[in-house]
């Protein structure tokens, strides 16, 4: 059935049996009234969706079944929609983990709340006078621009000071209107656990933004200190220690409002962000999981894919094997490995667990990324045979869209 209004119109009957994603079966061919369309409804099972049925066009719907009934969030509408579908049931991404948190008003804040829409997650505390004010002031931009359309959520580190109550009175405080969130320790823990962050309270904790896609698959991971320019409110200055009033100052690490939201665009229409080409590549040397030394200049002659990476990124451990298995079979285009600012031991034992066996170079300063532009992981960047740069991929890479770059390198 498709719903309209509230009011359901069926469509037709479907049954028999699907194969394992991504391979697909087509079960239905039907002719529907011109219009636009809120939901999709299988057996007892519904889902809100957009679904724009245009006359004289046919409009490809994806549903994904497990044990005969529909998979929440398992529901995408156009050929964009579709093709991202078949990527996430096939298991080429990583799903959010499900978490059972409350907001300030002591609503659950969970997948069920989320369902649908795309998130931006921060990790923040009431307490903290450097990084998260800025984390505050980059959702205020933020929220101008989404108006509702995206869920802004701001995660506590320090639950046990940041209660519903406290979340609700600095909400008012800056004029917030979107998430914050809390729970008992253990819960808030175990929500941060596959972004690496751990619980902290004062000025000390791991600064992160995660993108959620809206059928609940992590795209993106953000961290370090957003740029907010001007556009912060007094309230939220006068708030900053002198090391955040440092960070303002400077910019942060360069990434802000405008990047966020070009890549929820991106992620919108079922696509990684591609950054544009130019200049040369920036030499580096770094030590490596392996105890040798990586340059740049070794390996120039013939094409580089530079993939930059962490173990906290969980579309980077997606990623990674693809990126290692198809290299593999690639003579002539090197594939180097850069970790952000994590310790060799920590590197090491994230490849070990995915079964790579290529060492990864440890960019501990994070000077590399800086110099290659590198604001959200996983970063991919293409570098031709000369050693300029051919193309930036932001975000997870598609299958298709490593095998045409990798083409488009070989024949440079």
């Amino acid at each position: 059935m498709l719903g309209q209004g509230g009011s359901w119109s069926a469509v037709g009957s479907v049954s028999g049996s699907v194969p394992a994603a991504p391979d697909q079966r087509e079960l239905l061919t039907a002719s529907v009234p011109a219009g636009r369309y809120d939901g999709v409804r299988v057996g007892g099972e519904s889902q809100p969706i957009t679904v724009t049925i245009t006359a004289g066009q046919v409009e490809p719907l994806l549903l994904g079944i497990g044990a005969g009934q529909l998979l929440p969030g398992a529901v995408y509408a156009g050929n964009d929609d579709v093709n991202l579908g078949l990527g996430e049931l096939g298991g080429r991404f990583v799903a959010m983990p499900s978490f059972d948190l409350v907001d300030q008003s002591g609503h659950a804040f969970n997948l069920d709340a989320v369902s649908g829409k795309d998130v931006v997650i921060a990790a923040f505390h009431t307490t903290c006078h450097e990084t998260c004010p800025l984390y505050t002031a980059l959702f205020l931009q933020m929220s101008k621009q989404t108006r509702g359309s995206v869920v802004l959520a701001e995660v506590t580190t320090d639950p046990a000071t940041d209660t519903p109550a406290v979340l609700a009175s600095y909400a008012r405080g800056i004029g917030a209107e979107w998430t914050f969130a809390t729970g008992a320790v253990s819960q808030v823990a175990t929500f941060w656990k596959p972004f690496g962050v751990d619980l902290a309270t004062g000025d000390s904790h791991v600064s992160t933004l995660a993108l959620v896609d809206r059928h609940g698959y992590v795209r993106l991971v953000y961290r370090g200190v957003p740029k907010v320019g001007n556009d912060i409110p007094p309230s939220l200055v006068t708030s900053l220690s002198a090391r955040g009033l440092s960070e303002l100052a400077s910019g942060g690490d360069g990434w802000g409002a405008p990047d966020v939201l070009q890549a929820l665009a991106t992620i919108g229409r079922g696509e990684a962000s591609s950054q544009p080409a130019g200049g040369k590549a920036p030499s580096f040397t770094l030590a490596s999981t392996s105890g040798s030394t990586g340059r740049l200049a070794d390996l120039l002659g013939k094409p580089i894919v530079i993939n930059f990476w962490a173990t906290y990124c969980p579309p980077c451990k997606a990623e990674m094997p693809l990126l290692d298995r198809t290299l593999a079979s690639r003579s002539g285009i090197s594939l180097v490995l850069v970790d952000e600012g994590e310790s060799r031991d920590a590197a090491r034992a994230f490849l070990s667990s995915l079964g790579i066996d290529r060492p990864s170079l440890l960019d501990t300063d994070l000077g590399a990324g800086r110099a290659y532009g590198v604001s959200a992981l996983p970063t991919t960047v293409f570098v031709r045979s000369d050693g300029t740069i051919d193309r930036r991929q932001v975000g997870q890479l598609d299958e298709r869209v490593l095998a045409a770059e990798l083409s488009i390198l070989a024949s440079q």
